[in-house]
Protein backbone atom coordinates (compact mmCIF):
# COMPACT_ATOMS: atom_id res chain seq x y z
CA UNK A 1 0.00 0.00 0.00
CA UNK A 2 1.01 3.62 -0.73
CA UNK A 3 2.30 5.64 2.25
CA UNK A 4 2.35 9.68 2.49
CA UNK A 5 6.05 9.52 2.28
CA UNK A 6 5.42 7.21 -1.37
CA UNK A 7 3.89 10.16 -3.31
CA UNK A 8 5.09 13.60 -4.01
CA UNK A 9 2.65 16.37 -4.53
CA UNK A 10 2.19 18.99 -6.83
CA UNK A 11 0.21 22.03 -6.54
CA UNK A 12 -1.85 23.17 -9.60
CA UNK A 13 -2.55 27.10 -9.06
CA UNK A 14 -4.28 27.77 -11.94
CA UNK A 15 -7.21 24.94 -11.76
CA UNK A 16 -6.46 24.53 -7.82
CA UNK A 17 -5.83 20.93 -7.78
CA UNK A 18 -2.92 18.90 -6.22
CA UNK A 19 -1.93 15.74 -8.10
CA UNK A 20 -0.27 12.95 -6.23
CA UNK A 21 2.82 11.17 -8.13
CA UNK A 22 4.07 8.09 -7.39
CA UNK A 23 7.67 8.50 -5.88
CA UNK A 24 8.91 5.80 -8.82
CA UNK A 25 11.71 5.89 -10.96
CA UNK A 26 11.05 7.05 -14.52
CA UNK A 27 12.47 5.82 -17.62
CA UNK A 28 10.04 6.20 -20.19
CA UNK A 29 7.03 8.18 -20.96
CA UNK A 30 4.27 7.08 -23.52
CA UNK A 31 2.20 9.43 -25.11
CA UNK A 32 -1.19 9.50 -27.07
CA UNK A 33 -0.55 12.73 -29.46
CA UNK A 34 -3.53 14.67 -30.71
CA UNK A 35 -1.66 17.36 -33.24
CA UNK A 36 2.53 17.27 -33.90
CA UNK A 37 3.20 20.37 -35.21
CA UNK A 38 6.67 21.32 -37.10
CA UNK A 39 7.78 25.23 -37.70
CA UNK A 40 10.97 25.42 -39.73
CA UNK A 41 13.35 28.27 -40.16
CA UNK A 42 16.38 28.71 -42.30
CA UNK A 43 19.33 29.97 -39.79
CA UNK A 44 22.66 31.33 -39.83
CA UNK A 45 25.17 27.91 -39.82
CA UNK A 46 26.94 29.84 -36.67
CA UNK A 47 23.33 29.53 -35.01
CA UNK A 48 23.43 25.67 -34.96
CA UNK A 49 26.58 25.06 -34.18
CA UNK A 50 26.21 27.39 -31.11
CA UNK A 51 23.64 25.41 -30.25
CA UNK A 52 24.36 21.88 -30.63
CA UNK A 53 27.37 21.46 -27.61
CA UNK A 54 28.56 18.30 -28.20
CA UNK A 55 31.75 18.27 -30.42
CA UNK A 56 30.69 14.40 -31.75
CA UNK A 57 27.17 15.49 -33.60
CA UNK A 58 27.40 17.85 -37.23
CA UNK A 59 24.22 19.20 -38.10
CA UNK A 60 23.16 18.47 -41.39
CA UNK A 61 22.02 21.00 -44.25
CA UNK A 62 19.25 21.09 -46.51
CA UNK A 63 19.83 21.99 -49.95
CA UNK A 64 19.20 25.92 -49.00
CA UNK A 65 20.85 25.32 -45.43
CA UNK A 66 20.85 24.89 -42.32
CA UNK A 67 17.37 24.71 -40.59
CA UNK A 68 15.83 25.12 -36.51
CA UNK A 69 13.16 23.92 -36.07
CA UNK A 70 10.46 24.53 -33.56
CA UNK A 71 8.35 20.91 -32.37
CA UNK A 72 5.09 21.54 -30.79
CA UNK A 73 3.55 18.63 -29.13
CA UNK A 74 -0.37 18.49 -28.23
CA UNK A 75 -0.65 15.57 -26.16
CA UNK A 76 -4.04 13.97 -25.33
CA UNK A 77 -2.68 11.81 -22.12
CA UNK A 78 1.10 10.97 -21.21
CA UNK A 79 2.46 8.87 -18.59
CA UNK A 80 5.16 7.16 -17.19
CA UNK A 81 5.89 3.26 -18.51
CA UNK A 82 4.26 2.41 -15.13
CA UNK A 83 1.34 3.68 -14.41
CA UNK A 84 -2.02 3.95 -17.37
CA UNK A 85 -1.48 5.62 -20.42
CA UNK A 86 -4.73 7.91 -19.73
CA UNK A 87 -3.67 8.82 -15.89
CA UNK A 88 -2.24 11.97 -17.55
CA UNK A 89 -3.94 15.26 -18.13
CA UNK A 90 -3.89 16.66 -21.66
CA UNK A 91 -0.44 18.80 -22.23
CA UNK A 92 0.95 21.19 -24.85
CA UNK A 93 4.80 21.12 -24.92
CA UNK A 94 7.57 22.02 -27.50
CA UNK A 95 11.38 22.07 -28.06
CA UNK A 96 13.71 23.42 -30.75
CA UNK A 97 15.42 21.28 -32.55
CA UNK A 98 18.62 20.60 -35.07
CA UNK A 99 19.20 16.96 -37.56
CA UNK A 100 22.45 16.16 -37.00
CA UNK A 101 24.80 13.16 -37.62
CA UNK A 102 26.81 11.60 -35.07
CA UNK A 103 30.55 11.89 -36.64
CA UNK A 104 31.15 8.57 -34.64
CA UNK A 105 29.92 6.12 -36.50
CA UNK A 106 27.66 7.81 -39.44
CA UNK A 107 24.16 7.44 -37.84
CA UNK A 108 21.52 10.48 -37.93
CA UNK A 109 20.72 11.96 -34.82
CA UNK A 110 19.03 15.55 -33.34
CA UNK A 111 19.92 17.67 -31.00
CA UNK A 112 17.04 19.06 -29.02
CA UNK A 113 17.18 21.49 -27.17
CA UNK A 114 15.24 22.48 -23.88
CA UNK A 115 12.10 20.79 -23.88
CA UNK A 116 8.77 22.66 -22.33
CA UNK A 117 5.54 22.19 -21.47
CA UNK A 118 2.15 24.08 -20.07
CA UNK A 119 1.58 21.30 -17.78
CA UNK A 120 3.03 21.83 -13.72
CA UNK A 121 3.13 17.84 -13.71
CA UNK A 122 6.29 17.51 -16.02
CA UNK A 123 8.34 19.26 -12.89
CA UNK A 124 8.21 15.62 -11.23
CA UNK A 125 10.34 13.70 -14.19
CA UNK A 126 13.67 15.30 -13.32
CA UNK A 127 12.78 14.51 -9.56
CA UNK A 128 12.20 11.28 -11.15
CA UNK A 129 15.00 10.69 -13.12
CA UNK A 130 14.06 11.79 -16.64
CA UNK A 131 15.84 14.50 -18.11
CA UNK A 132 14.05 18.06 -17.15
CA UNK A 133 11.30 19.25 -18.45
CA UNK A 134 10.45 22.89 -17.83
CA UNK A 135 6.96 24.09 -16.88
CA UNK A 136 7.58 27.60 -18.97
CA UNK A 137 5.43 27.17 -21.97
CA UNK A 138 2.50 28.98 -22.83
CA UNK A 139 0.15 28.25 -25.94
CA UNK A 140 -2.94 30.61 -27.97
CA UNK A 141 -4.53 28.66 -30.44
CA UNK A 142 -7.44 31.17 -30.88
CA UNK A 143 -8.37 33.20 -33.97
CA UNK A 144 -7.55 36.48 -34.14
CA UNK A 145 -9.33 39.89 -34.26
CA UNK A 146 -9.92 39.17 -38.27
CA UNK A 147 -11.27 35.52 -37.35
CA UNK A 148 -7.65 33.69 -38.55
CA UNK A 149 -6.60 30.87 -36.90
CA UNK A 150 -3.01 31.30 -34.93
CA UNK A 151 -0.55 29.86 -33.10
CA UNK A 152 1.49 31.28 -30.65
CA UNK A 153 4.23 29.61 -28.31
CA UNK A 154 6.11 31.20 -25.74
CA UNK A 155 8.34 30.64 -23.12
CA UNK A 156 8.97 32.17 -19.57
CA UNK A 157 12.36 32.51 -20.49
CA UNK A 158 12.27 34.22 -23.37
CA UNK A 159 13.97 31.50 -25.35
CA UNK A 160 11.25 30.57 -27.76
CA UNK A 161 8.64 33.11 -29.49
CA UNK A 162 6.71 31.69 -31.99
CA UNK A 163 4.02 32.96 -33.80
CA UNK A 164 1.76 31.19 -36.77
CA UNK A 165 -1.58 32.99 -38.55
CA UNK A 166 -3.31 30.68 -40.92
CA UNK A 167 -4.10 32.60 -44.09
CA UNK A 168 -7.09 31.35 -45.95
CA UNK A 169 -6.39 33.19 -49.22
CA UNK A 170 -2.93 32.63 -49.45
CA UNK A 171 -1.26 29.16 -49.87
CA UNK A 172 2.90 28.58 -49.62
CA UNK A 173 4.39 26.58 -52.76
CA UNK A 174 6.71 25.27 -50.78
CA UNK A 175 9.72 26.41 -48.53
CA UNK A 176 12.87 27.15 -49.49
CA UNK A 177 14.48 23.91 -47.28
CA UNK A 178 12.09 21.12 -48.09
CA UNK A 179 10.66 21.07 -52.23
CA UNK A 180 7.98 18.37 -50.89
CA UNK A 181 6.41 16.97 -47.67
CA UNK A 182 8.34 13.40 -48.26
CA UNK A 183 11.58 15.45 -48.58
CA UNK A 184 10.85 17.08 -45.77
CA UNK A 185 9.90 13.95 -43.57
CA UNK A 186 12.75 12.17 -44.84
CA UNK A 187 15.32 14.62 -43.33
CA UNK A 188 12.95 15.35 -40.14
CA UNK A 189 12.49 11.73 -39.12
CA UNK A 190 16.21 10.26 -40.04
CA UNK A 191 17.27 10.37 -36.52
CA UNK A 192 15.07 8.53 -33.28
CA UNK A 193 17.87 8.87 -30.67
CA UNK A 194 18.22 12.53 -29.51
CA UNK A 195 20.58 14.32 -27.37
CA UNK A 196 20.38 17.72 -25.38
CA UNK A 197 21.72 19.58 -22.40
CA UNK A 198 22.44 18.07 -19.51
CA UNK A 199 23.47 19.23 -15.95
CA UNK A 200 26.85 19.87 -16.27
CA UNK A 201 29.15 21.01 -18.56
CA UNK A 202 30.13 18.34 -21.41
CA UNK A 203 27.64 15.92 -20.59
CA UNK A 204 24.16 15.50 -22.75
CA UNK A 205 21.28 13.80 -22.43
CA UNK A 206 20.12 10.79 -24.41
CA UNK A 207 16.54 10.06 -25.55
CA UNK A 208 15.15 7.66 -27.91
CA UNK A 209 11.81 8.77 -29.81
CA UNK A 210 9.74 5.51 -30.74
CA UNK A 211 6.67 6.44 -33.09
CA UNK A 212 4.23 3.58 -31.90
CA UNK A 213 1.71 4.46 -34.63
CA UNK A 214 2.10 4.85 -38.63
CA UNK A 215 0.81 8.37 -38.88
CA UNK A 216 2.67 11.10 -41.28
CA UNK A 217 2.99 14.81 -42.01
CA UNK A 218 1.18 16.87 -44.40
CA UNK A 219 2.44 20.22 -45.41
CA UNK A 220 0.03 23.43 -43.82
CA UNK A 221 0.71 25.80 -46.58
CA UNK A 222 -1.82 28.35 -45.37
CA UNK A 223 0.33 29.31 -42.12
CA UNK A 224 2.64 32.04 -41.80
CA UNK A 225 4.85 33.37 -39.27
CA UNK A 226 7.98 34.33 -37.27
CA UNK A 227 10.42 32.70 -34.75
CA UNK A 228 11.96 34.43 -32.53
CA UNK A 229 14.62 32.92 -30.67
CA UNK A 230 17.28 33.85 -27.82
CA UNK A 231 19.44 33.40 -31.07
CA UNK A 232 17.52 35.33 -33.03
CA UNK A 233 14.52 36.10 -35.09
CA UNK A 234 13.12 34.49 -38.71
CA UNK A 235 10.60 34.16 -40.71
CA UNK A 236 8.89 30.57 -40.84
CA UNK A 237 9.59 28.88 -44.30
CA UNK A 238 7.47 25.84 -43.75
CA UNK A 239 5.35 24.17 -41.36
CA UNK A 240 3.49 20.66 -41.19
CA UNK A 241 1.62 18.77 -38.72
CA UNK A 242 0.31 15.30 -38.52
CA UNK A 243 -2.21 13.73 -35.78
CA UNK A 244 -3.06 11.15 -33.88
CA UNK A 245 0.37 9.54 -33.41
CA UNK A 246 1.69 7.20 -30.27
CA UNK A 247 5.28 8.08 -29.48
CA UNK A 248 7.07 6.80 -26.81
CA UNK A 249 9.78 8.66 -25.04
CA UNK A 250 12.95 6.39 -23.66
CA UNK A 251 15.69 7.89 -21.30
CA UNK A 252 18.70 6.14 -22.21
CA UNK A 253 21.13 8.05 -20.17
CA UNK A 254 24.19 10.22 -20.46
CA UNK A 255 27.10 10.51 -22.66
CA UNK A 256 30.47 12.88 -22.23
CA UNK A 257 32.68 13.66 -24.35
Amino acid sequence: MKTEHDMMRIYDPENDQTWEVPRQKVTSVFAQVTERWVANVLVPEAVVRELVTPDFLEPVPTQAGYVLSLCAIFMKHAAPEWAPLKMGPASRNCALRVACRDTRDGSDAVWVDHRYSDSLLVEALAKLGFPEVQAKLKVNTQRDFYGHRIMEMATADNMIDLHLVEYPDAERVHGKAFVDTETFEDYFMAGVRSYGPANEPRKATIVDLHKRSDNHFEAMRRYFGVLRTAWGNWQVDSVYRTVNGLYEWRYEGDVTW
